[in-house]
């Protein structure tokens, strides 16, 4: 028999594990508390049942750069990978125009006068297509990008920088999308709840249902606050950030004999279909300039159909869950909620750039 507050049961996180960590989200997340906080949204028919962020609240849209393609080494203007570092003499024969589309993380090294291209060596031989083993189709900086869009305005515009020798370095807005999305590839704030799936293993530890439905209403529908999941529920990550829902509740119902056993604080049961609508990967190009006006009429969207029950007590609150409609790979396999300037430099033991400050630009 399960334990309710203990293991949750059908590969779902424990109900206390995720409502201590989102209580924690709460401590770094900005915004107005409602009345009571988290409590009365533990009422699963409080709040909106449709939601979408607007245009001043959603995050703008990027491509997550694949390591395996040159990550942010890659020369997307010219639609070439990069396998080797300039070397001086093949620097001073490129034309401002083919300076102009250099890869964003060549580009910085100008702007840094590391003429050893030391920013860009690192990134192709640490996370990029030189490293050892070799990067997956799949891994890129999906994770930095979503952290970046939440928390930082959108790049929307050229930017010329000139460097301390007088050379002249156009970033495009794509350019600083993926170099911002580079130095939040670790964020100073972050909290999860559910596990990434192991490899072999599918939806492993998907976040407590009951919390995420809270989430939902309180994190984004009340404080206007996107978070990100992992739309995929096996071992490789998809980061996508929510940005709205649609949620269909039945009437609460009498628990099965089954259902109390594994239950046996709950009085009773909903069932929740769930409709998510998420920002995940746009083509480089696309992303090249303003993108929070498409995002926020729904143009840019994924969407994720789901479900789950939710278990309630005597009161009326939701205890626990179980999910649903888990046969195809989208989904929600874990959620995380960040806050704080990006980190990556501060990460060089977990594999962070120690020569990328964003800043700097």
């Amino acid at each position: 028999m399960l334990v309710l507050f203990g293991n949750s049961s059908l590969n779902a996180a424990s109900f206390a594990d995720d409502f201590f960590w989102i209580q924690e989200a709460q401590t770094f997340l900005k915004g107005k508390t409602p009345r009571g906080g988290l409590g009365p949204y533990l009422d699963p028919y409080k709040g909106p049942t449709q939601f979408r962020l607007s245009e001043q609240e959603v995050p703008w849209a990027g491509n997550y750069f694949p390591m395996e393609k040159g990550g942010i080494a890659q020369r997307w203007q010219q639609g070439k990978s990069v396998t080797k570092i300039l070397a001086p003499s093949e620097l001073k024969t490129l034309s401002a125009d083919q300076l102009s589309k250099l890869s964003p993380v060549e580009k910085f090294d100008l702007l840094m006068n590391y003429s050893d291209f030391r920013t860009t060596d690192f990134e192709l031989n640490r996370r990029g297509p030189l490293r050892d083993p070799k990067p997956d189709s799949w891994e890129g900086f999906c994770n930095g990008v979503r952290c970046a869009g939440i928390l930082m305005p959108e790049p929307k515009y050229p930017v010329e920088v000139v460097n301390a020798k007088g050379l002249s370095v156009t970033f495009q807005p794509s350019d600083l999308k993926a170099l911002a999305g580079a130095s939040y590839f670790f964020v100073e704030e972050y909290a999860q709840i559910g596990s990434p799936s192991e490899e072999g293993k599918k939806a492993q530890a998907q976040p407590n249902p009951a919390v995420f439905d809270l989430v939902l209403r309180y994190n984004l529908a009340t404080k206007k606050k996107a978070f990100v999941i992992d739309s995929n529920l096996g071992e490789e990550i998809w980061n996508e950030t929510v940005v709205g829902y649609k949620r269909d509740l039945s009437s609460a119902v009498p628990l099965t004999a089954e259902e109390k056993k594994l239950f046996p604080q709950a009085e009773s049961k909903v069932s929740v279909k769930l409709y998510l609508e998420t920002l995940g990967e746009i083509e480089i190009v696309d992303a090249n300039g303003p993108t929070k006006h498409k995002v926020a009429q729904g143009q840019s969207l994924s969407g994720i159909s789901t479900g789950y029950d939710l278990f309630l007590d005597k009161s009326g609150n939701a205890i626990d869950g179980v999910w649903k409609n888990k046969r195809g790979d989208r989904g929600v396999d874990f959620a995380w909620f960040v806050a704080g300037d990006g980190a990556d430099q501060d990460y060089v033991h977990k594999g962070g750039n120690p020569y990328l400050d964003f800043k700097a630009i």
